[in-house]
């Protein structure tokens, strides 16, 4: 009867890289939640108007 070789093969490879892409995923999320944060937080509006009042002497 011939011998079986049963060989593994390792998958640190995919597991490290799932790590990688799970962080910068997580990264992106909270960076967004704060941009989204602080966009509502001041009314979905862009830096406030200049007024300029000229006053004759």
């Amino acid at each position: 009867m011939p011998d079986v070789i049963v060989e593994k093969t390792s998958g640190s490879g995919n597991t490290i890289l799932g790590f990688i892409l799970g962080g910068v995923l997580v990264a992106v999320a909270i960076v967004g939640f704060f941009m989204w944060d602080n966009f509502k937080s001041h009314g979905g509006q862009g830096p406030a108007p200049v007024h300029v009042t000229v006053k004759p002497k």
